[in-house]
């Protein structure tokens, strides 16, 4: 029993580390400018088709899927990046201020600012789980983002935990940092997107 977890523990990390990769490689290929964005939906849809299957992680594949949504996929990373871009740069000059009536300001920009983050997150699985249109997965997941405050919170433990080790070990960016949150966020949806299978099984 031991070895079994000890196998798939081993075989968990040496996937993480090959989307990882993965997607540090498809970014420069796009130099890093049009090259995330595509390289988020390629190593999403390639863990959500693949799981734990090592064996079907093929770079063929994945420049498939990369080519695929090379358009497509930047139009909605930067529609994300963009807004998130713009709620930073609210937040920087708000605490240039030095006012008590700007912190409920502030602590407002910070709540926007994750919930822009996690909702791009929820997105990203939703589109890469289903033949859906940007508007519909937009919705769908800001229903997500609202419905269960015990899933988003427990997903956010998990991003600040993800976010504190990347902090101690920078390696981890390198090797694990992305595919880890990709992951954490297709698990942490995992009842969300069953819910949303049963509506559609229903029509």
């Amino acid at each position: 029993m031991l070895g079994k977890m000890t196998q798939r523990a081993f075989v968990a990390i040496y996937v993480l580390m090959v989307l990882n990769l993965s997607f540090w490689l498809l970014s420069l290929i796009g130099i890093l400018v049009l090259g995330v964005g595509p390289a988020l939906r390629t190593v999403t849809e390639t863990y959500l088709s693949n799981g734990l299957n090592y064996h079907g992680y093929r770079f063929k594949d994945m420049w498939h899927l990369y080519k695929k949504y090379f358009w497509i996929a930047n139009g909605h990373f930067y529609t994300f990046f963009i807004l998130e871009l713009f709620l930073f740069y609210d937040l920087y000059i708000s605490s240039q201020i030095k006012n008590m009536w700007m912190f409920p300001i502030i602590l407002l920009l910070i709540f926007s600012m994750i919930m822009v983050a996690t909702i791009g997150i929820y997105n990203l699985i939703i589109e890469s789980t289903f033949e859906i249109n940007f508007s519909n997965a937009l919705k769908l997941s800001i229903v997500e983002f609202f419905s269960n405050f015990k899933a988003l919170l427990k997903f956010l433990i998990g991003l600040l935990i993800i976010i504190a080790l990347t902090k101690m070990w920078p390696g981890f960016l390198l090797f694990l940092t992305v595919s880890t949150i990709i992951v954490w966020g297709i698990f942490s949806s995992k009842k969300w997107i069953e819910v949303i299978t049963s509506q559609l099984e229903d029509k």
